[in-house]
């Protein structure tokens, strides 16, 4: 089924007006200690998001539980949740929301998976970041690596 038409928030565009569309697989920003993850859609491209990939590094105090959020700049379209409930204390987790993936525990656990849609179209200056419940001074995301196909 083809899409004439994609637009949240009041932004619309054709979809065949972007062309070229090749798979792209970057890694984003390193932020600090306490930082959430915050990539942005670059102007004139158009990205199917295929999968978010970022370590969380947990200290000995915050339990967090992350999630992965979508936006247009400015308000919150989607929360997709990285985990079923919070990391214990002292773990670092490697986080993946995917394409059909299920939703892993929390925890102990050192490796998780999440969905995501497919055909989740992101417009040029949509947003992709995190939202962590329970983010402290001790929790540090690595640089995400994000897969998409992008057009241009």
């Amino acid at each position: 089924m083809p899409l004439e038409r994609i637009g949240y928030a009041g932004k619309t565009g054709k979809l065949d007006s972007y062309q070229n569309p090749i798979v792209r697989v970057f890694t984003g920003t390193n932020q600090a200690a306490n930082t959430e993850v915050t990539e942005t859609v670059p102007t004139g491209k158009l990205w199917l998001l295929q999968s978010v990939n970022v370590t969380l590094v947990q200290g000995a105090t915050q339990t967090p539980l992350p999630n992965l959020v979508i936006t247009d700049g400015t308000n919150t379209l989607f929360t997709f949740p990285g985990l079923s409930s919070a990391m214990n204390a002292s773990v670092t987790c490697a986080l993946k929301w995917g394409q059909y993936l299920t939703l892993s525990a929390g925890g102990a656990n050192t490796s998780a998976t999440a969905p995501i849609p497919g055909f989740l179209y992101l417009p040029e200056g949509f947003k992709i970041t995190t939202v962590t419940t329970g983010i402290g001074a001790n929790s540090d995301y690595g640089a995400p690596i994000i897969t998409v196909i992008e057009y241009s």
